[in-house]
């Protein structure tokens, strides 16, 4: 049998006792540290996991724009003014019940625009600004709505430049 050395006492005992038969010291086995590796090795990857997911930005909406009006807000004569340019808009809902809108591009030159109002479910919730960048947001309910924006032009035209019923 093989013999070790008893750390306390200094006597050889065999090696497959658990106490001294010289002082009475009780020996303990070394745990091997490999369960609490592989899981903290585990923990470690989740995490890295979670904080690439968690700062990624989520991918924007593709904009809308403007083509020929697909719903005019007031009646237009046959011969009406047509919009003298073009606007992109993007939505998105934030939870529970915001609607986040974003001028994302535009033709409009300064002036071109005089007013883009902002209606939730049908009820008007303000207007939101015609330069690129410009953001607002809008309460609407915790299900989905129905975002329009109508944009006013200088000429008079008038038309619907955003509108998604699943926000």
């Amino acid at each position: 049998m093989a013999k070790v050395t008893c750390p306390h006492c200094g006597a050889s005992v065999d090696s497959s006792r658990t106490v001294c038969p010289n002082c009475r010291m009780v020996f303990t086995k070394k745990r091997s540290l490999t369960p609490y590796l592989i899981i903290a090795g585990l923990i470690i990857v989740i995490a890295v996991i979670l904080a690439i997911v968690l700062l990624l930005p989520s991918p924007a909406p593709a904009p809308l724009t403007v083509g020929p009006p697909s719903v005019a807000v007031k009646p237009a004569a046959e011969d009406g003014p047509s919009p003298p340019c073009t606007i992109a808009i993007t939505g998105r809902k934030n939870p529970p019940a915001s609607i986040q809108l974003q001028v994302m591009t535009t033709t409009c030159y300064a002036g071109d625009i005089t007013e883009l109002r902002v209606s939730v479910n049908g009820q008007e919730k303000g207007t939101l600004g015609s330069t690129v960048g410009a953001s607002g947001t809008f309460s609407g309910t915790s299900g989905s709505n129905n975002v329009v924006v109508a944009a006013k032009f200088s000429n008079g035209a008038e038309s619907v430049v955003f509108q998604n019923a699943a926000l």
